[in-house]
């Protein structure tokens, strides 16, 4: 529970091949090295099982994002430093950045910063930043006291 994101790496070994109708889960069994002793039989663990071949894609921090009535957006940077209007489609999220599926191309710049002060057609002076996950760590866990 104290550790940040997923530091550590399994191979699935079994998969059930039912659901249970109950829960909604299904039972999976991986292989953990462990040459630290870090884990014990019937501990819980927080898991990330990706599904499917690695592709590439474009990843956008969720602050960029904007909501227009029913669909998402982002304001893009042209070569000529004007911002633009992009309709997005949105994909999962992926280590705390938006996968964007459709209306924009890797590479591009979009406005992450002052959304606020800045709309489609106006010329900016872009700088570039680092696009960071909008992820707040998981805080540890309290100290236990002995009685």
């Amino acid at each position: 529970m104290n550790e940040v994101g997923y530091p550590h790496t399994a191979r699935l070994d079994f998969v059930d091949n039912r659901v249970d109708e109950a829960t909604g889960t299904m039972r999976v069994r991986a292989i953990v090295r462990n040459p630290d002793r870090k884990f014990s039989p019937g501990f819980f663990v927080r898991v990330k099982l990706p599904v499917g071949e690695p592709h590439p894609a474009v990843l956008v921090a969720e602050r960029a994002i904007g909501t227009d009535q029913d669909r998402k957006y982002l304001l893009a940077v042209t070569d000529q430093n004007v911002v633009e209007y992009r309709p997005v489609k949105l994909g999962p999220v992926m280590d705390g950045l938006r996968v964007i599926d459709e209306g924009l191309r890797p590479g591009e710049w979009v406005v992450v910063n002052g959304l606020q002060r800045v709309r489609p057609g106006v010329t900016v002076s872009p700088q570039r930043v680092a696009m960071q996950a909008d992820i707040v760590p998981a805080a540890a866990p309290a100290p236990v006291k002995a009685p």
